[in-house]
C-alpha cells in the first residue's frame, strides 16, 4: 500500500535493519501467541495484555507497551507491519537502533495514553501497533517532508503525494473519524501517535539531524545521549571533497531509489560534503 521510492521486495526486505526486523518478528510471534492463547482462555490473554482503563486502574501498567504487539486480525497486523518495514528501515538507518526503538515504543505509549484520555472511558480494549506506526510515519514526514510517497488505494489505484501531505491527511482523517466512527478503530491512538512522532521529527530537524537531504549532524549529543552520527568517512583526511556534480548525483539517487541504495562509500562522501 505504500511505496517510498523502491520496490518492497527488491529494496526493503534485503536491507531491513536489526530493530525493524526484530519488531516485525516479535509482533508476528505475539500475534500467533495471542490467537493460540485466546482460544484456550476465551479471550483472557487479550484482556490481560490489551490496553484498558480498568486494567491500568488495577495496576496492569505493562498494558501501555504490550497492547502494541497484539492485533485484531490478519489485515490489521499485515498493514501495520508493511508500513513499519517501508518507513522504519530508513528511519533506523538515520536515527540508529536504540533511538529508533525508543521512538517506536515511546509513540506507542503516548498513543495509548491519548486513546485513554480521549476515547478509553468505556469497557473496551485498545490493541495494535497502529499508534506506534503512525508515529514512525509522522517522524518520517518531519524529516523527509518532500519525499514522494505512492499509496495503492484498494491495492489497485496509485496515488502519489509528499510525506508531509500524507501525514497531514492521516491526521485529518483520524481527527474526523473520532466523531464519525463507530468506535471499533482507535482513531485517538492513531492521532496521538502520529502527532508525537511528527513533533519528535521536528525536534530532530531543529537540532540538526542528518537526513542525507542537506541537514548535518550536530557535534553535541543527541536527545537520548550519544552522538546522532558516529560513522567516519572511509579513506584518509587527504581524500578530496566531492564535487557539486557528485553531490547532485547522490541526492538524485536518494530521491529516486531511497537512502538504502547508497553504498557505504557514497554515504561517507555525502557526509564529508555536508560537513564542509
Amino acid at each position: 500500500m505504500f511505496h517510498s521510492g523502491e520496490s518492497f521486495g527488491e529494496r526493503v526486505m534485503p536491507r531491513i535493519p536489526i530493530a525493524v526486523r526484530t519488531l516485525l518478528i516479535v509482533t508476528v510471534a505475539a500475534f500467533i501467541l495471542q490467537q493460540l492463547a485466546d482460544r484456550q482462555t476465551q479471550g483472557m490473554f487479550t484482556y490481560l495484555f490489551g490496553l484498558s482503563r480498568a486494567g491500568l486502574m488495577r495496576g496492569s501498567v505493562w498494558q501501555l507497551v504490550t497492547y502494541v504487539f497484539l492485533h485484531g486480525g490478519v489485515w490489521h497486523i499485515l498493514i501495520n507491519m508493511l508500513v513499519l518495514a517501508v518507513f522504519g528501515r530508513e528511519l533506523e538507518e538515520v536515527l540508529g537502533t536504540g533511538r529508533f526503538v525508543s521512538l517506536y515504543l515511546g509513540c506507542g505509549v503516548l498513543a495509548g495514553l491519548g486513546w485513554l484520555l480521549i476515547s478509553g472511558w468505556g469497557p473496551g480494549l485498545c490493541i495494535g501497533a497502529s499508534g506506534a506506526v503512525f508515529g514512525i510515519v509522522g517522524t518520517f514526514a518531519a524529516l523527509f517532508p518532500q519525499r514522494r510517497i505512492t499509496l495503492l488505494l484498494l491495492l489497485v489505484f496509485p496515488v502519489t503525494m509528499t510525506a508531509r501531505t500524507l501525514a497531514v491527511l492521516s491526521a485529518l482523517i483520524a481527527f474526523v473519524s473520532l466523531f464519525a466512527s463507530d468506535g471499533n478503530i482507535a482513531h485517538a491512538a492513531h492521532l496521538a501517535g502520529g502527532v508525537a512522532g511528527y513533533l519528535y521529527g521536528l525536534r530532530l530537524r531543529r537540532i540538526g539531524v542528518q537526513t542525507w537531504e542537506g541537514w548535518t549532524f550536530p557535534s553535541r549529543p543527541g536527545p537520548f545521549g550519544g552522538p546522532l552520527h558516529t560513522r567516519k568517512p572511509e579513506g584518509g583526511e587527504g581524500e578530496g571533497s566531492p564535487t557539486r556534480e557528485e553531490i547532485d548525483a547522490l541526492l538524485d539517487k536518494i530521491h529516486e531509489q531511497g537512502i538504502g541504495s547508497l553504498s557505504r562509500k557514497e554515504r561517507d562522501r555525502l557526509d564529508r560534503a555536508s560537513r564542509g
